[in-house]
């Protein structure tokens, strides 16, 4: 799936300031509740940004820093070339990664 990340998640939420202050996007292949942190979604990061990449189908986390203090995740389904939000968490903390857990459990 050929995809410009910057603007599909900008078709998502109009508003989002994309990667003002950095971010990443990687796979979650699996979940690891041993630990309680971002370390739990196991994954690869891949490359995003404003052109287009190659995507597989499955599941991706996007970390975006809009600013110096706040840190948002949101957790997608690419499949038949579609990209669907499946949760998120705005402002994440210590443990942001747990809020996202359930999502990832139905999907895997």
């Amino acid at each position: 799936m050929l995809v410009n990340w910057s603007d599909e998640i900008k078709k998502i939420d109009p508003d989002i300031k994309f990667r003002a202050n950095g971010g990443w996007l990687k796979t979650v292949d699996e979940l690891d509740k041993s630990v309680k942190n971002g370390y739990s979604l196991v994954g690869d990061f891949v490359k995003a940004g404003d052109f287009e990449e190659e995507y597989d189908e499955g599941l991706y986390l996007d970390c975006n820093k809009e600013d110096k203090k706040t840190v948002d995740y949101r957790l997608f389904r690419f499949k038949d070339n579609k990209i669907r939000l499946l949760d998120m968490v705005i402002d994440g903390k210590q443990n942001w990664a747990t809020d996202l857990w359930d999502a990832v459990e139905d999907e895997l």
